[in-house]
């Protein structure tokens, strides 16, 4: 009976070892979405992806807020209470963000502003400010919003430099 329980206990030793190892193993391989959802990022900024009205919107929201810190010009500064700013417009932030999407850009601007009250800000403001910075960044305006659902926003890459069209 001994040598059963013996057997029996290194047998569900090794078959715990090969399941953490399988585990381990899938836990450091890359997250891919599940069959059907990929997210090919095939537009970018230059695909007229805000209206002038929700600029406007924008621009009036930085006013009352963002302006303290990253100037009347978005250029961005030093600040006695928060310190330095970085740019929202140029070429500095087109090097931040090159090749990066507007989800992205969303995400630091949920998770760091206000710098006094981070995450505190609505899906809704933070999409009409960021359609100012495009806006103030010299991208096309179209005929729709910037939609705040994320999975949209990690369609649209930020480049700075116009993608060629393929011919016809």
């Amino acid at each position: 009976m001994r040598m059963w329980t013996t057997a029996s206990a290194i047998a569900v030793v090794l078959v715990a070892g090969v399941q953490l190892s399988v585990r381990g193993e899938q836990a450091s391989a890359p997250r891919r979405p599940p069959a059907g959802r990929e997210r090919l990022v095939d537009r970018s900024v230059w695909d007229s992806v805000f209206t002038t009205t929700q600029a406007q919107r924008g621009d009036s929201i930085y006013k009352a807020g963002c302006v303290t810190c990253h100037g009347n010009a978005l250029q961005g500064g030093t600040t006695a209470d928060f310190g330095d700013s970085a740019p929202l417009v140029g070429p500095e932030f087109m090097a931040t963000w090159n090749g990066q999407t507007l989800a992205d850009l969303y995400d630091k601007i949920f998770s760091s502003m206000p710098a006094d009250k981070p995450k505190t800000l609505d899906k809704q403001v933070i999409v009409d400010v960021m359609a100012h910075i495009l806006n103030q960044n010299h991208f096309p305006a179209g005929s729709k919003d910037l939609d705040a659902d994320h999975d949209r926003l990690n369609e649209v890459k930020i480049v700075p430099a116009k993608p060629a069209t393929p011919p016809n």
